[in-house]
């Protein structure tokens, strides 16, 4: 590993969370901006005339439905940039997938800035029960996903950045512990600021990465424009998919074929016509 992503890494692996800035060229974010925000509006018009539902990427029978990196074909390009697989591959290994895509735009003009939601990700986010599998409290020590949030927008406290609560990734326990099986009694208000909290901050084109441990909450978004973000999960092959439906939505083979190759093998599980390799 160069310096960088040896330091990227280590604050990753101490504080939970790490920044990757420009990823995407400044030159280049506008346009990608407009066609992400473009893209989600094609995939909820496409999912809506179904009968599905976007944000679980099913059908109207709960069947696997479309991958949104199938509207996404100017921004799948850097989810194989160097840099950020250098960092996820230090923690997981050559061999790792994106388990799930998602549009994850925050609209403008709220008032609640105090507003917060605390939790952690899938699969140690634990409210969606057999729909997408669980990891049972008391949390093992050990990274099993790094969410990673593209700030397609520029992120800060007038945008409504992200708030992550460092090192809490080390905590055993969800902030929503009070809504899972285990039945174990809160001992935070997820809704509400937590000692030690920050909120993220840097230029359009950066890549947010966590772990999906780690306590974190959308920021409410006072500005005048749409806080445009993307996410994608990415796992290590020994996680499983196949639990529940989250996490099977289609990568159409057209979409597939036409994925530059650094990209193709972090969706070739999901893609139509193609066998998957961490089920051979």
């Amino acid at each position: 590993m160069d310096n960088d992503t040896d330091r990227k890494v280590d604050q990753l692996r101490r504080e939970g969370w790490c920044l990757l800035e420009r990823i995407i060229p400044k030159d280049k974010i506008d346009g990608v901006r407009a066609h992400v925000e473009a893209a989600h509006e094609k995939a909820r018009r496409d999912y809506e005339a179904m009968g599905g539902k976007i944000g679980f990427q099913t059908g109207p029978d709960g069947e696997p439905g479309t991958c949104p990196i199938a509207y996404l074909s100017e921004f799948a390009p850097y989810l194989g940039n160097e840099r950020l697989l250098a960092v996820v591959q230090a923690v997981f290994g050559k061999h790792i997938r994106i388990a799930q895509t998602e549009f994850k735009t925050q609209a403008p003009n709220r008032t609640d800035v105090e507003w917060r939601g605390f939790h952690s990700d899938w699969p140690h986010d634990l409210t969606d029960r057999d729909l997408a599998g669980r990891v049972a409290q008391p949390f093992p020590d050990v990274t099993m996903q790094l969410s990673v949030l593209w700030m397609l927008s520029v992120f800060s406290p007038e945008s409504g950045g992200t708030w992550v609560v460092p090192r809490s990734h080390r905590d055993p326990l969800n902030p929503r512990m009070h809504q899972t099986p285990e039945g174990l009694e809160e001992h935070i208000d997820q809704l509400k600021s937590i000692p030690g909290e920050i909120q993220v901050s840097g230029p359009a084109g950066s890549a947010l990465v966590i772990d999906s441990r780690i306590w974190h909450s959308a920021g409410a978004n006072p500005g005048p424009e749409p806080r445009v973000a993307v996410i994608t999960r990415y796992c290590p092959w020994w996680l499983s998919l196949e639990f529940g439906r989250r996490n099977n939505a289609i990568v159409p083979e057209a979409t597939y074929d036409a994925l530059p190759e650094a990209v193709k093998p972090l969706f070739r599980h999901r893609a139509e016509g193609m066998d998957n390799p961490f089920r051979a």
